[in-house]
């Protein structure tokens, strides 16, 4: 779960201006910006801050991602963050030279070495006190709220059709209480957090990923696509708890939606090839979405879904202050599959399966 604040924007100023120092005058190497030169070619280097009970740090080849825990901004003494740093920086040089399997053998201590760096950086684990810890990722509040949508995820799912929509009702219902409850009482501090997670991957964005997006945006939450080297990331961005919930919607989705075109597909064997399954999902999404909002209209005012949609959208401002808008796009268009979906998605019902974390006094700084 990656993390967004001002206090956050200015620990990451910091973080780059050590990343600089090191990369030019330890590494000797040049750095521009945000790149990195090497052997004629310029390497993004993107830094983030993410909240983690198992990582204090790691470099990720895929998206050219040097990843920080946020206990570093408040926990670790300047040498012992820049020794994190180093370490991160020698997992990317390992890539850049022997490819992204390396881990902690003799090729990366050999690296380390090359850069004048002891075991005090290529060690692969730090204690650090987490006596002091200011936030844990999932306080109680959270908890309590999580807890109680499971319960009423467990009966939205329910074969008695009226305790089902009685129970999507009341899920909704909760889930408009906490959001219009954050955007009343929501204070622009410079300490205050919006969180990002990326909950769903792939190489290749399909029409199913496209509904995934539009419906996790009725769980309060601004859903981005990102890509990566070879890859895109679906992330969503919001509260802890609306993001928390968001996680587990979208990998149910991910693999409910491509149950329920098998299901459709047996039901009537003519809807075959991609037109026909982009226009299931369409409608699935639509479908969805309509019994959504037709809920939402009866549980809060018209100034109450401005106010959270608003607070939605400072949420999404913060992390990418400049971002275009995606939506449901036509292409070949089937009605037939378009309205079987949007059957399908009018009875849609998210089942729950929500994991509490754990926590740990050892921290891996990188895979």
């Amino acid at each position: 779960m990656f993390l967004h604040s001002k206090t956050i924007s200015a620990f990451i100023s910091r973080v780059r201006n050590d990343v600089r120092e090191i990369v030019n005058n330890e590494m000797k190497l040049k750095m521009e910006r945000s790149r990195i030169l090497y052997k004629g070619i310029l390497y993004p280097l993107n830094i983030v801050v993410f909240e983690d009970n198992t990582r204090l740090g790691y470099f990720d080849s895929r998206s050219y991602e040097l990843g920080l825990s946020k206990k570093l901004m408040y926990q670790a003494k300047d040498e012992v963050l820049k020794n994190i740093i180093r370490h991160e920086l020698a997992h990317f040089m390992c890539y850049l030279l022997l490819g992204p399997q390396i881990l902690h053998g003799e090729e990366f201590h050999t690296a380390c070495k090359s850069f004048g760096w002891g075991p005090e950086v290529y060690c692969a684990y730090a204690n650090i006190d987490l006596e002091n810890e200011k936030v844990s990722q999932s306080d109680e509040k959270t908890e309590k709220i999580l807890a109680r949508l499971k319960k009423l995820l467990a009966l939205a799912s329910s074969d008695n059709i009226h305790e089902r929509e009685l129970a999507t009702l009341k899920a909704n219902q909760l889930l408009l209480e906490h959001n219009l409850d954050l955007s009343k009482t929501r204070h622009d501090s410079d300490d205050e957090i919006v969180y990002v997670k990326r909950v769903l991957e792939a190489t290749r964005k399909s029409a199913k990923h496209v509904a995934i997006y539009e419906i996790l945006k009725t769980f309060f939450v601004s859903p981005v696509f990102n890509h990566g080297r070879g890859i895109f990331y679906l992330e969503v961005i919001g509260d802890i708890t609306s993001v928390e919930l968001a996680d587990y919607v979208a990998h149910f989705l991910d693999t409910e939606l491509s149950v329920l075109w098998k299901q459709t597909q047996k039901e009537n064997p003519r809807l075959k090839g991609k037109s026909s399954k982009n226009s299931f999902f369409n409608g699935i999404a639509i479908g969805y979405i309509e019994k959504i909002e037709k809920q939402k209209s009866t549980l809060a005012t018209g100034g109450d879904l401005v106010a959270i949609e608003k607070n939605i959208q400072k949420n999404l401002r913060i992390v990418y202050p400049r971002i275009g808008h995606s939506s449901l796009s036509g292409g070949q268009h089937n009605a037939e599959a378009h309205n079987a979906g949007k059957t399908k998605g009018a009875n849609l019902s998210i089942k729950p399966a929500l994991n509490s974390g754990s926590s740990s006094k050892q921290f891996l700084l990188s895979n």
